[in-house]
Formats: C-alpha cells, structure tokens, sequence
C-alpha cells in the first residue's frame, strides 16, 4: 500500500523544523510525521520541494550561528574545555551548511588575497607559449 502524500502544511512545518537546525531523521520521528525515505523520495521528485529545502538548509545555519553566540555567552572557567567543543562542533556544521559563508577559504582565494610583492607591484602570471618543433615526415 502506497504512503499518504505528503500534504502542504506537513511540509512547511519540515522545513520550519528544518530551518531550526533538525535533521530529516529527526523530523520523521516526530508524531505523525512522514518516514525519511518519503521525505527524500518527495524532495527528489520535486524541483520546487527541492529548491525550499535548500533555503530552508541556509537558514538553518543562521540557527547554528544563534546558537554559537548564546554558547559563546554563557563560557564559564569551570568548562571552558567543553564548550570549546561544542563550539568547534558547531562552527564545522556551519561550515558545512553553508561554506560560502562560514568555509574555509581555498587556496586559489588565498592567493588572491596575498600581499603584492615586497616592492608593492601586484604578482604577475606569465605564460609562455613554445611552438613545437616541425614535424618531419620519414617517408620523403
């Protein structure tokens, strides 16, 4: 017997959830909610689904954010050791979620954003371009 579709306002209330940091496993969990693999299989087959889940994904790393600054705020001596890893989870799921954002910068980026040399001159890429030799045909 085939699932029950899931209904408008069952996905607003994924992706409210979603936005709030919960996982599709997590969510499914939840009473009366749909099962994960119908989840997937919905958001595979639907481009517009497909398309709010993903922002619904970037809002969640303003949650993650929130969370980290409240973290951050409530550091005591006593447990310093273990906020540092939650806080250090928290920043590589950002990083994660939303790597543009909160990523590590690439090396290309890097080197972009390097100094000009020690006299001030921007870098310089040179390419040189070598004609190759003429072939010369055996036969003649």
């Amino acid at each position: 017997m085939p699932e029950p579709a899931i209904t408008p306002e069952v996905w607003e209330h994924i992706f409210s959830q979603v936005e709030e940091g919960q996982t599709l496993r997590q969510i499914s969990t939840g009473p009366g909610m749909p099962t994960w693999e119908q989840m997937r299989h919905n958001l595979r087959a639907s481009p517009a689904l497909a398309s709010r889940y993903a922002r619904a994904r970037v809002l969640a790393a303003e949650a993650f954010e929130d969370r980290l600054l409240q973290e951050v705020h409530s550091i005591n001596g006593e447990d310093t050791a273990a906020m540092r890893l939650r806080i250090d989870t928290l920043k590589w799921i950002m990083s994660k979620r939303a790597p543009a954002r909160y990523g590590e910068k690439t090396t290309a980026e890097q080197q972009a954003d390097a100094p000009a040399q020690p006299d001030g001159r921007p870098r310089t890429i040179r390419r040189v371009i070598v004609d190759p030799p003429a072939r010369v045909d055996k036969g003649q």
